[in-house]
């Protein structure tokens, strides 16, 4: 069973609609025990706070002056058009040509403005860029303000282009699959790059190995599931989406096209499952019904997701961004009583989907070797893996579909305003 839905990426490479968005803009089943608990928690608290918070301000300040010197010079080109014009145009006007014979003034290429202060900042970005993005633009719909939500837009896009460049092929790769539309165009580009890279879909498709690319895709969502709070999950998902595509299409996947290997993800041991995780996989194993099994891993991501996004928006409302490592799914919450843990209750804001699929994996393998004793358990844990992925199509796709929304009024307001 391939994965075969189709979602377009919102962080594509930069496009001509850029300079609309420009022209609008103003300025085992075995929880993880307490020794491996303790190690993973060290390894989360080891990232400075005040380390975090200093990568952010310094991000934030780094969009500002962004922002600043594209309104700043856009302003100023259209200054000196305004009070300087072209030479023909002082020599027609001399020659006492009509004014509706004067060509109009050129318009100042704002886009080309953008992508010149981008590259001039290009060394300053780092990982938490994106996320300072992210953050105004979350700020930016709740307030209403499409002059600056479209600029944050073209700004995000730019920047993704302009850092391709220096992109290893394999990153590269990732991103050109994240964003395709269909099951058959994100197979045809992994094959060509596989082959050793060449044309596809209509892009120029580096070399890369798709364990390159899989690896890649994973560390991603990795990181992504790893902080306090997701910083995009439409993002996380398009990943997700690479990922799980890739490992289908992997040397190690079996008959049935599931990766048969154990997954390496670097919140856990291979050997051992988190807290939450395990929990969910207890609950789900006992559903018979795999269409009643499959709306309950849709309600527990959905439930997650909107939790995590509130929880992001009431620290962005009382000034607080959180983009450290967390413990969540392994540190046992402070709120969870003695007797809910007899219970292997757990709370939904510790699941992450990517982190959710590597466990059933991880548990599938484990099941194939203790024989056809387990074949039962090895087949119902492969049914919960490709519905799994099934919801993580379903959630990309509602994703995309708002941002194709979000893009076409976007654009309704820009040709109201003109």
């Amino acid at each position: 069973m391939m994965l075969a839905s189709c979602v377009p990426t919102p962080t594509v490479a930069a496009s001509a609609r850029n300079a609309r968005r420009i022209n609008r803009a103003p300025a085992a089943m075995k929880c993880v025990n307490r020794r491996s608990r303790s190690r993973v928690v060290a390894r989360a608290e080891s990232s400075s706070p005040d380390a975090v918070a200093d990568n952010v301000d310094r991000a934030a300040k780094l969009l500002d002056q962004i922002i600043k010197e594209t309104v700043e010079q856009i302003f100023v080109e259209e200054a000196v058009e305004e009070v300087i014009p072209g030479d023909d145009d002082d020599v027609k006007i001399s020659n006492g040509a009509a004014k509706g014979e004067v060509a109009p003034k050129p318009m100042v290429d704002k886009e080309a403005v953008l992508r010149g202060v981008i590259l001039k900042h290009l060394d300053e970005f780092d990982g938490s860029f994106l996320a300072a993005i992210s953050a105004y633009v979350q700020v930016a719909e709740a307030s209403g303000d499409f002059g600056l939500l479209s600029m944050l837009a073209a700004i995000r896009e730019e920047v993704i282009a302009a850092v391709s460049g220096e992109m290893q092929p394999e990153i590269q790769v990732v991103q050109l699959v994240a964003r395709l539309a269909s099951k058959e165009d994100r197979l045809e580009v992994l094959r060509a790059a596989n082959r050793g890279g060449g044309k596809a879909v209509g892009e120029n498709v580096p070399a890369a190995k798709i364990e390159s690319v899989e690896n890649t895709a994973a560390r991603l969502c990795d990181e992504m599931e790893s902080t306090e709070h997701v910083p995009n999950w439409q993002l996380l998902y398009q990943l997700l989406l690479t990922r799980e595509t890739c490992r289908q299409l992997h040397p190690k996947a079996d008959d049935v096209g599931v990766y048969n290997t154990t997954v390496l993800n670097s919140s856990f041991s291979p050997s051992e499952i988190p807290v939450a995780e395990a929990a969910m996989i207890k609950e789900l194993v006992m559903i018979s019904d795999p269409m009643s099994r499959r709306a309950n891993i849709m309600a527990r991501f959905v439930e997650c997701q909107e939790l995590d996004e509130s929880a992001t928006q009431s620290n962005l409302d009382s000034g607080k961004i959180k983009l450290k490592r967390t413990s969540r799914g392994f540190k046992p919450r402070e709120e969870v009583t003695e007797e809910d843990r007899g219970m292997d209750v757990f709370d939904i804001r510790d699941i992450r989907p990517g982190r959710f699929i590597d466990c059933v994996l991880n548990m599938r393998v484990a099941m194939q070797r203790e024989g056809p004793e387990a074949a039962v358990m090895v087949e119902v844990l492969t049914a919960m893996y490709f519905e799994a992925c099934d919801v993580v199509l379903e959630q990309a796709d509602k994703g995309a579909k708002k941002y194709r929304a979000s893009e076409k009024s976007l654009e309704e307001f820009g040709d109201s305003k003109s």
